[in-house]
């Protein structure tokens, strides 16, 4: 009898266990948590108050990976991510910049593919999509819950895009300065104009040649405000470009340490203008 109990309640907890959707960072894990919500459980593997491309895998990061049931990372920009999520197979691994439909962008100096394509809502949207066609297939009984978590998703990135444009459409001055080329794909979807970068690649120090041209473009094109993260800064590289253009820094949110993915785009969306309309 108590070997007939026993394996009924593990077949139950089999039966009812949630799926494991595990991400490379945090913003993955935001969107993948908005589809599956109390039905999926989710994790992610890089800090987001950390320089990302930088990130060294711990053990327990490998185990929790391969417990997934599947494992969401972008392919770009995670240091020797693409050789762990080989181990996995196929349908264990969703590579984002490999989704049909994404909208890429290359980096300034070199080929890859930039990669904070979470960063474009209309991306967001796609890979929402994706994660919900991943949990339909393993989880069909629950296909409307997932199909509504997903039109409700769609719903909040279509507002938080109409509500960018309508802010940034009144600013008369659009000229986006950052410290590392981090936002392009925000930039783009939200009608900016990608000015310079103060940083020369990924870590590379600016030389004073590359600082001049900064700061008379900023000068020429009257920009007040330099936005970045502060995983990509460093203020004594930056000190001389606003103590002769007298701009300010404002810090931005890439890594959705504040909050939900739909609120981290918010808070960009609204320093981005307290910033621009200083100008």
């Amino acid at each position: 009898m108590k070997i007939i109990i026993l394996l009924t309640l593990l077949t139950v907890k089999l039966v009812f266990a949630d799926v494991m959707i595990v991400t490379s960072i945090k913003p993955l894990s935001d969107i993948a948590k908005e589809i599956g919500k109390d039905k999926v459980k989710t994790d992610y593997i890089i800090p987001p108050n950390i320089n990302y491309h930088l990130y060294e895998y711990k053990p327990q990061d490998l185990k929790k990976i391969y417990k997934a049931d599947l494992f969401v990372f972008v392919g770009s920009g995670e240091p020797s991510i693409d050789n762990i999520a080989k181990s996995l197979k196929p349908e264990q691994r969703l590579k984002v910049i490999d989704i049909k439909g994404m909208y890429l962008l290359k980096e300034e100096d070199h080929d890859e593919v930039h990669p904070a394509v979470w960063l474009d809502p209309e991306n967001a949207k796609v890979i929402a999509n994706e994660i919900a066609n991943f949990l339909i297939k393993k989880d069909p009984k629950n296909k409307p819950y997932y199909e509504k978590n997903l039109q409700d998703f769609i719903k909040q990135c279509n507002d938080i895009i109409n509500y960018g444009k309508d802010k940034f459409s009144k600013l008369k001055n659009k000229y986006f300065v950052s410290y590392h080329y981090e936002f392009p794909y925000f930039v783009n979807r939200f009608g900016l104009v990608y000015l310079a970068e103060i940083e020369m690649g990924h870590g590379r120090e600016p030389t004073p040649k590359h600082i001049l041209e900064v700061i008379q473009k900023m000068r020429k094109y009257g920009v007040k405000a330099i936005f970045t993260s502060k995983q990509f800064y460093n203020p004594k590289t930056v000190k001389v470009v606003l103590d002769q253009t007298g701009a300010k820094v404002f810090f931005l949110d890439s890594m959705g340490e504040n909050g939900s993915y739909i609120q981290m785009m918010k808070f960009n969306i609204d320093e981005v203008y307290k910033g621009l309309s200083t100008q």
